[in-house]
């Protein structure tokens, strides 16, 4: 009796292990087949000593029990098998080998109900009597062939895989294959070798072993990801507990005083049923949280975190996405540091992109930053470095002592599906534990969710850049094609007025040349002069914007003292236009470090636009001020401004400040060249002007270091 009530208890721990299998949330095939394997074995268990029950059992009983035991093992075998093809491989998908052994398993367990494999069995004189069919060999067989070659594929899962894999394949192992062992040497071959079966009874005892080795690998290692099944039927036993053993009792209380009036038993009954609608959500709530302090307390949901996670990194700001994620992971996992490393030549920066949280001062703080040190931790890697293992000697890597020394616990490779995007540096544990390699599994899949997030940043900020640049370089293509077109109809219209002035001249003067007076020729000559004049600028212009558009003249930075730039100016135009320009430089020996002749080129163009569009008795400021580690330099006039909605389109080639102005005429090329210098000295033109207040153009310049 005492064997068959221990039997009984394993068999029920068993079937315990088979629905917390089964009741996993991501099942697989080795979830379907460990789960039916465990099943199985339980049915065989259950098998063991019922005739132990009975004080004489006949001879049919026994046979009976026999083959049902027979029956349930080559069915497990089968399952086994199976279990260890996709524990090694799980991402296979069942097909025709499964449904051979599938089918020899199920041939085999009903060869077992008849004379083939067990004639007869009986109980007699404390030992069993056994007669063996003539399957009995090719049953062996079977057995010892699908049993090893279960356990072969776990071991090669064990021998190829790393970390959590590896101590789950390890446990698996050992329990079954301990057990295996003694099933087939107590059940088929001492008892094949004797006339009598006293061996079999160990192998129902020794079930204890596998069982005690799943449990633990299920408690402690998150085996086919089950402990989160038994915590939540624990949490729903608690729920029941508490609150439907209070209502019952309640009622079974109190029915004693109503039996005699349905009437009151059904309003009492519907009651109670009520409060524990009522009461079941909060029931359940509780039961949750009981259920976490009491079992696995340290447990988290993998597959909830790893949403949570998902949630975090969907921002389109991967430093924001990465931040918030490594917080969350920092926190629940009670880690010192995490943070996700992104080399220099993934990012095509200078340094290393670093973001992540560290846990300071009782709170977890994130952080970003560029890294230039060129640490060894920072550098990319194919397979995860765990300073456990380095310790151990199981993982040689130059890079133990880099660990030890930045206080990291590990270094996981970031994969994206074109390959390395990063690494992850885990810090140790806060509270000095060792590092839990069901931690390390959950950082492992972070990983796989933040390679792919990081690798479609990348990508998308490469593909916004590549189109940012095409789009300047269509806008760039059309601008070419309009000024083309323009200079086509500048040619027909402002080139034509100068050739015709020309023209009637020279004729004027060919032909009556000796009917003119003095003063007369010389007003042809000068209307020439100036004819020519204003061609001469305007293919100076275009000879001007082709140059800097094709980047024929690289910028020379040299040191300018801005005072002399100014008198240098001055100097060249018309005395009465050089009457008119005011000068004032904040400080003495003010110098910028810019190109001379760009900076002269473009303060004359504005200075030009400055004297033709103002009073000819008006000033024009021409103004240098000292703004924090700049020069702001600056021309003002006095003229009739413009309404600050026209300003945007005046650097445009052709638009022309004779469009507000009708009483001048030009080519509408001077202030495009004052974009095209200000873009090539790096700096940009500021425009304040109103109708009727005048116009001031202001741009700034990096003040020379070493002025005073």
């Amino acid at each position: 009796m005492g064997k068959f009530l221990f039997t009984a208890v394993e068999a029920a721990m068993i079937l315990a292990l088979a629905v917390a299998v089964g009741s996993a949330r991501r099942r697989t095939g080795a979830h379907r087949y460990f789960s039916l394997f465990l099943i199985t074995v339980a049915l065989w268990l259950l098998s063991g000593f019922v005739d132990r029950l009975l004080s004489q059992p006949s001879p049919l009983f026994v046979t009976t029990q026999y083959r049902f035991a027979y029956a349930s093992a080559a069915l497990a075998v089968a399952f086994f098998f199976l279990f260890g093809l996709d524990f090694r491989r799980a991402t296979r998908h069942g097909g025709t080998l499964d449904l051979i052994v599938l089918s020899s398993g199920l041939l085999l367990s009903l060869a077992s109900f008849t004379d083939l494999v067990i004639r007869r069995a009986e109980w007699s004189n404390g030992a069993y009597l056994v007669q063996y069919g003539s399957l009995y060999p090719l049953f062996s067989a079977y057995f010892a062939f699908l049993g090893g070659g279960g356990l072969l594929f776990v071991f090669l899962q064990w021998r190829h895989s790393r970390g959590l894999d590896r101590w789950r394949a390890l446990y698996i192992l050992l329990g079954f294959g301990l057990f295996f062992l003694l099933a087939f040497l107590f059940t088929i071959i001492l008892p094949g070798l004797m006339d009598r079966d006293v061996t079999s009874d160990y192998t129902f005892l020794s079930v204890f072993i596998p069982a005690a080795f799943t449990a633990y690998a299920i408690l402690r290692y998150r085996l086919l990801d089950v402990r989160i099944a038994v915590r939540r039927a624990f949490a729903y036993l608690f729920s029941v507990v508490l609150i439907g053993v209070p209502l019952l009792s309640l009622y079974h209380l109190l029915h004693g005083r109503w039996a005699e009036d349905p009437s009151l038993d059904r309003a009492v009954s519907f009651v109670i049923l009520a409060a524990a609608l009522a009461l079941a959500p909060a029931g359940r709530e509780l039961g949750q949280r009981l259920a976490s302090c009491l079992l696995f307390p340290g447990l988290y949901d993998e597959m909830e975190m790893l949403h949570r996670v998902s949630d975090l990194l969907s921002t389109p700001d991967m430093k924001t996405g990465i931040r918030e994620s490594t917080r969350f992971l920092c926190e629940r996992l009670g880690l010192s540091e995490l943070t996700v490393v992104i080399p220099r030549e993934i990012f095509t920066g200078k340094g290393d992109w670093l973001a992540g949280a560290r846990h300071r001062e009782g709170q977890t703080v994130t952080f970003h930053e560029i890294s230039y040190s060129g640490s060894p931790l920072h550098r990319l890697l194919t397979a995860p470095v765990v300073l456990e293992d380095i310790t151990t000697g199981r993982c040689p890597s130059s890079l133990g002592q880099s660990l030890r020394e930045a206080g990291l616990a590990a270094i996981l490779p970031i994969r994206g599906s074109l390959g390395e995007v990063g690494v992850l540096l885990v810090g140790e544990k806060a509270r000095g534990t060792a590092m839990d390699p069901i931690d390390l599994e959950l950082l492992r899949r972070f990983c796989d969710r933040a390679g792919v997030y990081i690798e479609n940043y990348l990508l998308s900020d490469y593909l916004l850049t590549q189109l940012e640049e095409s789009r300047k370089a269509q806008r760039k293509v059309e601008e070419l094609d309009s000024l083309k077109t323009d200079v086509i109809n500048l040619t027909s219209h402002e080139f034509r007025t100068p050739i015709t002035i020309l023209q009637g001249y020279s004729i004027l003067l060919r032909d009556h040349f000796g009917e003119l007076d003095e003063e007369k020729r010389r007003e042809c000559l000068d209307g020439i002069i100036s004819s020519c004049q204003r061609l001469t600028s305007l293919l100076d212009q275009f000879v001007t914007i082709s140059r800097f558009q094709n980047m024929e003249t690289p910028v020379t930075k040299q040191v300018i003292p801005v005072g002399k730039v100014f008198e240098d100016l001055r100097n060249e135009l018309e005395p009465q236009q050089s009457r008119r320009i005011r000068t004032y430089v904040s400080g003495e020996k003010v110098m910028v470090s810019t190109d001379r002749s760009y900076l002269t080129l473009l303060l004359r163009n504005i200075l030009s636009n400055a004297i033709r569009f103002s009073p000819p008795d008006s000033p024009v400021i021409l103004r240098a001020d000292l703004e924090g580690e700049g020069v702001r330099i600056s021309v003002r006039d006095f003229g009739k401004g413009m309404d600050p909605a026209e300003v945007r389109n005046i650097f445009n080639p052709f638009d022309r400040l004779e469009d507000v102005d009708k009483h001048h005429s030009g080519a509408g090329l001077g202030l495009y060249i004052v974009r095209l210098i200000a873009d090539l000295l790096e700096t940009e033109i500021e425009v304040d002007t109103e109708p009727g207040r005048g116009t001031e153009f202001s741009f700034r310049l990096p003040l020379w270091q070493g002025a005073d």
